[in-house]
């Protein structure tokens, strides 16, 4: 086993990525694994030939609010909308990658909304303005933050764009090299400095 250090990145000069890496190259894999320590909510990898498969996700609308106010899909997806409240909703997005805007509809099983491209989605009612939602549309492999810590699998080899994102700070980026497909990289990744 070898142990390469990898140097530290920065986002942009106001938010920095502290990254501590280390390589690990194992003799036997199928797909590369990146994992590590972060405070950022959902990270992934922008490679088309990994993503995963469309889902239909559902987004449902319940006490004026969206359940749940995060949601990760694969590009191609599509997310079903009920409402579950006794009132009208009239939910849109004016996000560039998929804007959409699905009218006035009573409760019921909602309405299904594709989504083709790449990227961050915010998601309103025109009738109820606190609500808001986050739709993150993924071209690679991706993983949710659990304890502070994340771990994207099936990762093929290549240099990618790696996303980390959360509310506060949005989507930062990174460039990230993946030498082979048996590599174990350690990236712990901070965006709230």
């Amino acid at each position: 086993m070898r142990t390469t250090k990898v140097r530290r990145f920065s986002f942009l000069p106001k938010i920095a990525l502290a990254l501590g890496a280390v390589l690990l190259v194992c003799a036997s894999a199928n797909a590369a694994t990146i994992h590590g320590a972060t405070d950022a909510d959902v990270l992934w990898v922008s490679a088309p030939k990994a993503a995963p498969k469309p889902v239909e996700g559902v987004l449902t609308n319940r006490n004026r609010s969206f359940i749940p106010p995060l949601t990760v899909i694969p590009v191609g997806s599509t997310i079903r909308f009920p409402n579950e409240d006794p009132f009208f909703h009239s939910i849109y997005s004016t996000s560039p990658q998929d804007p959409f805007d699905i009218g006035f509809y009573d409760n019921g099983p909602g309405k299904t909304v594709p989504f083709p491209n790449p990227g961050i989605i915010d998601v309103h009612c025109h009738i109820h303005a606190s609500m808001h939602a986050t739709i993150i549309v993924v071209d690679g492999p991706y993983a949710q933050s659990s304890n502070g810590a994340y771990t994207l699998t099936d990762v093929p080899a290549g240099k990618y764009l790696l996303h980390a994102w959360d509310l506060a700070h949005g989507d930062r980026t990174m460039t990230v090299d993946v030498p082979t497909e048996s590599a174990d990289l350690t990236l712990d990744i901070r965006i709230s400095r």
